[in-house]
């Protein structure tokens, strides 16, 4: 399996304002209308984009290695 290198369609102060328009278009269509549902999969599809912003300021945990322990 492939890693691709995660390349952003926006910085996040932008993806953050698309986030709150988006979510405000979920919030005035009638609940599940067609409206609503592609305001729905707006919202989920920046919150990804969003989350992988957040992945990249986390640095991963420290994983002992087996072989170490010992030593």
């Amino acid at each position: 399996m492939s890693e691709k290198a995660f390349t952003p369609r926006a910085d996040r102060p932008t993806l953050m304002r698309e986030h709150a328009a988006a979510r405000a278009k979920r919030a005035a269509a009638t609940a599940g209308s067609a409206e609503w549902r592609a305001a729905a999969a707006e919202v989920a599809a920046i919150e990804v984009e969003i989350a992988k912003f957040e992945a990249l300021r986390v640095p991963p945990a420290r994983v002992a290695r087996p072989e170490a322990k010992g030593k």
